[in-house]
């Protein structure tokens, strides 16, 4: 089987590049022009091809993809279908030249980018940490779980490097990290600016060395370490005194290495409530006060051992092989 992978960012790139490498899989990976993603490709040494750009207005997102459908198009029509999270550009590609598609995806909250390519596909595949009623507005064909979380695949084969964060200056259990949140994601519509900003001086103010992630220019904090560039960020992650973030990824990766994660996403997350059954050190907050008095507990408590949970390469590979 050969497919399609388009990895839109820096979690799928992980994965588009564990699957070929250790999954076996003849892969064609994809990207487009988005922080940190070729970065990510780059360390682990896949080949791939970026085409087109992230689109940050509505009118953007629109006229970017469909350039992008058009090179994706000359690609796909020689292989047997799309491997992929959630990409409408692939998606629509493979449906339109007759290829299937089978759809990764742990986001159920992501509206369009859903509507756009579960309906599409042969088959979704995801935590069983979400329940299968949050998929059925997207009818899928059929779902496919596991007991775990696609960031384990890169964590659980994780080893610590202290070396990576001292070369940045920091001292371990001395930093914090941020990972500002998915504000121009077509599903996104809160203002978290100021939350985010009284975070940081309340980390300031504790004493922490503030270490930023942004994924748009307008996200840089002045007087941080912006890592603009991609470093490793499990490296960054596991020898923090906490991970900060509006989004999603990166607060599972602290989670599951153990180290303290906050995440003040607006909406409750499936996968949230599943790193705390088992666990993992996740907080959740939502206001300026609740957010500054849980980051204060989760600072307090400190990291905790690492849990285990299943792994799904095989089952992403099983699945592939057999719909291709």
């Amino acid at each position: 089987m050969r497919a399609l992978f388009d990895a839109l960012t820096p979690k799928q790139a992980r994965i588009a590049a564990l699957l070929r490498l250790e999954g076996g899989l003849d892969l064609t990976i994809t990207c487009r022009e988005y922080y940190h993603v070729r970065d990510m490709l780059d360390r682990y040494a896949v080949g791939y091809r970026c085409i087109g750009r992230y689109g940050e207005t509505p009118y953007e997102k629109l006229v970017e993809g469909l350039r992008r459908q058009l090179e994706l198009a000359e690609l796909v029509k020689d292989l047997d279908g799309v491997l992929s999270f959630p990409s409408p550009d692939a998606v629509r590609v493979a449906f339109g030249l007759g290829k299937k598609s089978v759809v990764l995806n742990d986001t159920p909250h992501a509206y369009h980018a859903n509507s756009l390519t579960i309906p599409l596909s042969e088959y979704l595949i995801a935590p069983a940490a979400i329940p299968e009623e949050a998929w059925r507005p997207y009818c899928p064909r059929r779902v496919a779980v596991f007991d775990g979380l696609f960031e384990y695949m890169w964590v659980s084969r994780h080893r610590p490097d202290v070396e990576t964060v001292r070369r940045l200056g920091l001292e371990p259990g001395r930093y914090v990290v941020f990972r500002p949140e998915e504000a121009k994601a077509a599903y996104y519509r809160w203002n978290n600016v100021e939350l985010r900003r009284r975070l940081v001086d309340l980390a300031r103010g504790l004493g922490y060395t503030v270490v930023n992630v942004p994924r748009y220019d307008d996200q840089i904090i002045e007087g941080a370490i912006n890592l603009t560039k991609a470093v490793d960020h499990l490296d960054l992650a596991y020898y923090a005194a906490a991970v900060i973030t509006g989004g999603m990824t990166m607060a599972t990766e602290a989670a599951l290495l153990g180290t303290p994660a906050l995440s003040y996403f607006p909406e409750g997350l499936y996968v949230d409530t599943y790193l705390e059954m088992k666990g993992a050190p996740l907080h959740r907050c939502r206001d300026v006060d609740g957010c500054a008095a849980e980051l204060r507990r989760a600072l307090d408590e400190g990291r905790k051992p690492a849990i285990r949970l299943e792994d799904p390469v095989k089952l992403i590979v099983d699945i592939a092989r057999a719909v291709f």
